[in-house]
């Protein structure tokens, strides 16, 4: 299979008119999306489990979402966010000291490379020393020839940090986590919210009535989804005193309070609730991001054993680092560590609470490469999926994790969730806000008033959903 694509250096695009530029642009476009296309509906015909996943969805599957149209998030994030901010700007400045003279030229290289987004192809991952490898290169064998633009985006940005990792030489030993700066900086600038977070998870866990221990697992259960406006690889924290970074973080926890239900554009907490409080069973929680919204994570976890709904949480957690700022088993011992220190919180509470959870089994942490990768989530492997099967709820969190739940299709917006996800062994709550250009479960009315409201609804951050499937 040749080289099919390194054409993109522009739409051709001129205002008011359609080029010849642009017409072959579209052309490619079309060649390039039938390509992916029968490329994934081969894996597809394969059908059953084959030893991956759950299965596939049962609905037709939509085009996948490119990075080759100009003026989308998507377009943006490959041909300047991850170069410009993420790579040079925070991975290169912050590590200068630690890099060595060949990962400094690794990482130049690469920045060279990603300013030529449109015209090179993607190429195999290096025998770096990571046990992903393998897996790695037979995902992008799929996409032979295509290059960052024109491959999914869901691809290619999962290969960026895998790159990364290459570069930084972080499996030969060279260099630890390349964002462990920014996780440090992104804990610390919570600070202003901790006090009124750990009043609500300590007074929660204290939950008397069936009463209490529904309506504290509805503002917990919404406290863990706005968390997740506290993503690093969209809002750097700069600085441990990054004011603008605290602030979002008060933002998240009076969203809770104040207007979380206008800017929920799909709400089935009822339908979670009703699920759960048959009490007893574990439960699983696939995390997101380091930070703010790992704290949240851990009070819904905390809230989940203490109240007696799971007799036991796993939390899952990525093997190595990815996204700037997603989790991995490190970051949430150092965590708990962390706010075992500050006093005067209330957190101290909490995180004594949460060293108990771990040291008597109520807790687990568990790493995997899979969610370091860009499978959709109907490709699992069994090892995941034979655990989820035993699962009273998996809560999945953040944006990432909810392209791959859709497997980054261009579904329509008002496509029902539970349509989508049939494929899931397990009940499955996605708690998201909204940072990509791929969507469903939206009502049409939702999707007008939001589109009113902000013309850059489906990536500022501001809306969310709490989708499930029970």
């Amino acid at each position: 299979m040749g080289p099919v694509l390194g054409w993109i250096r522009g739409t051709g695009r001129v205002e008011g008119k359609v080029t010849a530029a642009h017409r072959h642009h579209q052309h490619r476009r079309r060649l390039c999306l039938r390509l992916i296309q029968r490329r994934m509906a081969g894996k597809r015909a394969a059908g059953g489990r084959g030893g991956q996943g759950f299965g596939v969805p049962t609905l037709p599957l939509p085009i996948p979402t490119l990075s080759d149209e100009p003026g989308s998030w998507a377009f943006d994030t490959m041909s300047r966010r991850v170069n410009e901010e993420i790579l040079r700007g925070m991975v290169m400045t912050d590590n200068e000291a630690d890099l060595s003279d060949a990962a400094r030229e690794r990482l130049r290289e690469f920045s060279r490379e990603l300013e030529r987004a449109g015209e090179t192809t993607l190429r195999p991952i290096a025998q770096d020393g990571g046990a992903d490898v393998d897996a790695w290169n037979a995902i992008l064998s799929q996409y032979e020839g295509l290059t960052w633009l024109t491959a999914p985006w869901v691809v290619t940005e999962y290969y960026f940090y895998r790159r990364i990792l290459e570069a930084c030489g972080y499996f030969a030993g060279e260099l630890g986590d390349p964002f462990e700066r920014q996780k440090e900086n992104g804990l610390a600038s919570c600070a202003p919210a901790l006090s009124p977070l750990a009043k609500l998870a300590n007074g929660a866990c204290a939950s008397r009535t069936d009463e209490d221990v529904e309506l504290n697992f509805k503002a917990l259960l919404l406290t863990s989804l706005w968390g997740n406006r506290m993503d690093l690889s969209i809002w750097p924290a700069e600085t441990e005193e990054d004011v603008e970074s605290g602030q979002r973080a008060a933002e998240a926890m009076a969203e809770v309070i104040g207007s979380s239900s206008t800017m929920l554009l799909a709400d089935h907490s009822e339908r979670v609730w009703l699920e759960v409080s048959r009490r007893g069973g574990r439960m699983d929680l696939v995390l997101d991001n380091a930070g703010f919204e790992l704290v949240t994570d851990l009070c819904l976890a905390d809230f989940l054993v203490t109240s007696g709904l799971a007799s036991k949480v796993v939390l899952h957690a990525k093997a190595y680092p990815v996204f700037v700022s997603d989790a991995m088993e490190k970051d949430v011992l150092g965590t708990i560590r962390e706010l075992a220190l500050a006093q005067g919180t209330g957190m101290e509470e909490a995180a004594a609470r949460w060293r108990g959870h771990i040291e008597h089994g109520r807790w687990e942490v568990r790493e995997d490469e899979f969610w370091c990768t860009p499978l959709a989530f109907w490709e699992m492997p069994d090892r995941i999926t034979s655990h989820l099967e035993g699962s009273r709820m998996c809560f999945v969190k953040g944006d990432a994790n909810y392209r791959r739940q859709l497997g980054e299709r261009q579904w329509k917006h008002d496509t029902p969730f539970e349509d989508v996800s049939a494929y899931w062994g397990c009940p499955v709550c996605c708690l998201r806000t909204m940072k990509s250009e791929v969507a469903c479960g939206i009502s049409r009315e939702d999707e007008r008033r939001a589109s009113e409201e902000d013309g850059s609804w489906l990536v500022s951050g501001r809306y969310g959903v709490v989708h499930a499937r029970t």
